[in-house]
Parts: C-alpha cells; structure tokens; sequence
C-alpha cells in the first residue's frame, strides 16, 4: 500500500455504523489509500443488544477486556502495530478506553490521533474531574469530529482550534430507510393510535415510564396500542408487559423493511429515555417522538424542533395527554408527521462519510505541516 493509512478504532462496530465504515474504506480505496477499523466484540450491556456488525472486508478484530473500578467502565485493547503505523488514527471521544492517553502520550502518535463523538457530555453528568480529563484528552489530539455542531461549538468553548474541527451531522443510512419504506409503504395497513418504541432496552431508554405511560393512554384510548423494537438488559421487562397486557407487543430488535414496517404502522414514536440517532428514523419515516425533557438526551436530539417534529412532556402524566390529544387529532399529527419528512431531506450516511473523508485528509495535511 503506497498511500495514506487510515485507522479507526472501536469499542465494537454496531450494525448500524456498517454502512457508514464501508462508504469510507470505498472512497478511500478510490483515492488509492487505505481505511480500517479495528474493533473489539462488544461485552456486557453492549452485547445484550445484540446488534454488533459480522464479519466485514475493512474489519479487524481486536482484543480487549472490559472491567470495572469503582463502579466505572474501563476497557483495555491491544492496538496492533498497524494501528500506529497509520497516517491518522481516529479514536473514540470516551474516558473509558485506557489505549487513548497513552496514544496521546507520545507527541509521534499524538500529533496524528483524531477523536469523534458528542463534545460535551450530554448523555451524562460529569464530575469537575471526569470532566477535566475529557478536556484534556480532546486537547491533545489533533482533530476533532462532532457528531453535530453543538459539539464543535463545546469543542471551540474549551479551546480547541475550531479550524481543526469537523461536523458530521450524525446519520444512520436514510436512503435505505427510505428504499424499506417505499418496498413495504402498499401492504400496510395503518393501525389507528399505534405507538412504537425503538432502541435498546436499557435504563437510558427510561423503559418503567415508557410501560407507564402506556399503560395510561390505554386507559383513555382502549383501542392504543405499543409496539416495543429492540434489545438489551431490561428486555425481562417488556418481556413481562407483553405477556400481562394484551395490547403491547414486543418484536425483539427489528432492521431493514421489518423496523419499516413497524414504523409505518405506528402513528408515533414513545420514547421517554434517550434521543439520539433515532431521530432520524423519525424524521424519515414521518412518525414525530413523544419524549421526556428531564432525559438525557444525545446531541441529535437538536435535530428535532419540540412543537413542530416532536413532543417534549416534563411528566409521564403529560406525556400520557400530549400522546393522547395528538392521536385524536389527526390533522395536527399528518401536518407533525408531514414537517417530520420535509425536515429529513438533509441527513444520509453518505454525506457524513463525505464529511469524516474530507475532514480526515485534511487533519493529515494539518499534521504534515
């Protein structure tokens, strides 16, 4: 290989991260470089959602152990040496994974060690220390990808040089979502007051409310009904509510023209725990979110505009009414669900390749300055 080499490292490659990887090895390869990640399998909670990619022509597994001191998640990998042969290495933006500050340590791999992710913690609350150190880690490194411009407007705030930035805006693959939804949009019959839940199935995802908010607008609309989609520890859970209540169905982690199914079946998405990139999936499908503000909700949660593509309740009892007035009302829920899919047109995984691939080339040629 006689151009540039690019390395990604992962904790593990979720399913939906696929498409996005092999968009850039492609363009890569097209440019006469070469693009791999090297990842982990994923353990724990991780595993429990069972949604982690198969084997894949630019993958290449790692070992690494996860434990836990304190009560805090830490995982120690062994990077190969190609990982440090590489012209840039993109890490994640995570205090967890021990290999980042050592990388960092040394001023020959520092200056080509990139970090990605959110910016800020906004899917937690950080103490004063943990805080510190991400800032010092983010500092060290030579470029900065943002999943959003929120992240790079956090990044710029503590200092980071705002020319040696780049925003993704974070996507799943929106043009296959929509290529599901066109296959699958005849054979649907819509089911009036319908509600779908995707995502994993952790504490994040604030499942308890989830069941009683349902539970409550059911109460009030007999005829409501809630699908669950998804996967992970709290799956006894909803697994239990499926079998007491008749009127939820739990279909296990759906994908492709299924999770397209479901969603144009359903009128909504509930999701009272965390946003992130299912905002997508809602904006693409036209089905608007119902969600709790007091979540911690991930930075593309600002894709959303509360009031006009999704409903932000302080409470489970106003969840339960905002859900409830909006399926009886269904002219505002088409004008919610219409502005859902004009707000869409702006996100694909391959304009966010598009955007990692120039961003990377030029923190390379930052470097080699």
């Amino acid at each position: 290989m006689t151009g540039r080499r690019f390395a990604i490292v992962q904790e593990y490659v979720p399913a939906y991260r696929v498409p996005l990887f092999a968009a850039m090895a492609a363009a890569a390869a097209a440019d006469g470089d070469e693009l791999v990640v090297f990842a982990g399998e994923p353990a724990g909670d991780l595993a429990r959602r069972n949604d982690g990619a198969g084997p894949q022509p630019w993958l290449r597994r790692i070992r690494q152990r996860e434990f836990k001191i304190l009560g805090r998640r830490l995982t120690l990998r062994v990077l190969p040496p190609a990982v440090r042969r590489s012209d840039l290495i993109v890490v994640e933006q995570a205090r967890r994974n021990l290999d980042v500050p050592l990388l960092l340590a040394w001023p020959w791999t520092a200056k080509k060690v990139a970090m990605w992710g959110h910016g800020s913690d906004v899917v937690k609350t950080p103490s004063l220390l943990e805080r510190a150190y991400s800032v010092a880690l983010l500092r060290r490194a030579a470029w900065f990808f943002a999943y959003t411009e929120s992240g790079v407007k956090w990044a710029t705030r503590v200092g980071i040089d705002h020319s040696k930035t780049t925003v993704l805006r974070n996507s799943i693959d929106a043009e296959r979502l929509r290529r599901d939804l066109d296959a699958v949009r005849l054979s649907i019959v819509p089911d009036c007051f319908q509600a779908l839940f995707i995502g994993g199935l952790d504490a994040s995802k604030r499942v308890g409310e989830l069941i009683e908010i349902a539970t409550q607008v059911h109460e009030i609309e007999p005829g409501f009904r809630l699908v669950v989609a998804g996967d992970g520890e709290l799956r006894a859970d909803v697994s239990a509510a499926h079998d007491r209540y008749s009127w939820l169905e739990y279909r296990g982690p759906l994908s492709g023209e299924d999770k397209a199914r479901a969603l144009l079946e359903s009128d909504v998405l509930l999701l009272p725990g965390r946003v992130g990139l299912v905002a997508v999936d809602s904006l693409v499908a036209g089905r608007p979110i119902v969600t709790l503000s007091s979540s911690l909700h991930a930075p593309e949660y600002g894709y959303l505009e509360p009031g006009e593509t999704c409903l932000t309740a302080s409470s489970v009892e106003e969840a339960v009414m905002q859900t409830v007035e909006l399926l009886r009302d269904r002219a505002a829920l088409e004008a919610m669900q219409e502005r859902c899919r004009a707000a869409a047109v702006d996100f694909s995984v391959e304009q966010m390749a598009r955007r990692f691939r120039s961003g990377m080339k030029q923190a390379i040629e930052d470097s080699d300055d």
